[in-house]
């Protein structure tokens, strides 16, 4: 009896979190989705299996992972959802060496 009782639960802990494919989305760009049950860890789960897959999907090319940008959000029922959008590039790869790839301008303007 307790086996059967045990069964639903192991289910329940081995669903408790998914992983979508990785889509591309353009040269050398990607998307991938990742979803987490609240006790499995919800949002901070999700986006940590994000990472981890998008990484090794890039280390797989021989390339390192640039993050493009990143969207968590949490379901009715608390799981945590995270959308990864990223880019495998070289480590020489100019976007891969600047610091801060967002900046628009090298001027920069203080206030005093």
């Amino acid at each position: 009896m307790k086996k059967l009782f045990l069964l639903p639960i192991a289910g329940l802990v081995v669903s408790c979190t998914m992983t979508g494919d990785i889509v591309p989305t353009g040269p050398d760009s990607y998307m991938i989705s990742t979803v987490a049950c609240p006790a499995c860890g919800g949002t901070t789960k999700s986006t940590t299996m994000a990472y981890k897959e998008a990484g090794e999907f890039c280390m797989s090319q021989g390339k390192r992972l640039l993050k493009s940008s990143m969207t968590n959000d949490r379901w009715f029922n608390e799981a945590g959802e995270t959308v990864l959008e990223f880019r495998c590039l070289d480590e020489d790869h100019p976007a891969f060496i600047r610091a801060d790839e967002r900046r628009d301008s090298d001027i920069i303007i203080e206030h005093r």
